[in-house]
């Protein structure tokens, strides 16, 4: 079972190019084929603060999980809710917005 800093280690090797090879990455993220929406299992998001990030979510018999990581990989995190959806999806949007707009 992966833990919450496993899934963290994933997506900054992922994007950082450790895993796939520039052309097979590049691909991975082409979200043309779903009109900007969607990629080869991650999907952007862009923040209000200009940046883009990419991750996934999922939910499992009461759990809410969601990664997310910027383009080079520098920077990840993930999170986790006892519940099978957030509540206010605006707490989604705040949290990474506060993550990864800091400066």
């Amino acid at each position: 079972m992966a833990t919450l800093a496993d899934l963290n280690r994933f997506y900054a090797s992922l994007l950082s190019g450790a895993l796939l090879s520039p052309p097979l990455l590049r691909e991975m993220l082409d979200t043309s084929t779903a009109q900007g929406r969607y990629g080869m299992g991650l999907f952007p998001l862009k923040l209000p603060c200009g940046t883009t990030i990419w991750g996934h979510n999922g939910r499992i018999a009461g759990n809410y999980v969601r990664t997310a990581a910027t383009p080079d990989g520098h920077r990840a995190l993930t999170f986790r809710v006892n519940t099978g959806g957030l509540s206010d999806p605006a707490l989604e949007q705040a949290l990474l917005t506060a993550e990864f707009c800091a400066r």
